[in-house]
């Protein structure tokens, strides 16, 4: 319900980016999530970071899929974050071995 949702700060009471991550071995996407995440808490503290954790379905098509969940109470913070996120992750030598993308306000998280 609505109001549980409020309670639990879940949408639509706040925003949210899920930072997804896939690699041939189990280790490499939570080594850059984990430095998204660093990255993330220096450059706007007041956005939550959740994980990084394994996908929902974590080993697909012989690849480990793992995610970083942010959420913020406000989007224009969350909107601050991610340029310099995503341009910080792109200079990452680790981001070259994995595959990995953005999705803002996620539907099936």
């Amino acid at each position: 319900t609505l109001p549980e949702r409020q309670a639990s700060e879940l949408p639509p009471f706040s925003y949210l980016a899920l930072l997804r991550a896939e690699a041939d071995d189990a280790t490499t996407p939570f080594t850059l999530l984990d430095q998204a995440a660093a990255i993330a808490a220096r450059l706007q503290p007041m956005v939550q970071r959740w994980g990084p954790a394994p996908a929902p379905i974590e080993r697909r098509a012989h690849r480990y899929h793992a995610r970083l969940l942010l959420q913020s109470l406000r989007r224009d913070q969350l909107q601050q974050l991610l340029p310099p996120l995503l341009t910080a992750l792109e200079q990452l030598p680790i981001a070259r071995s994995v595959r990995w993308s953005l999705d803002v306000d996620p539907i099936d998280g």
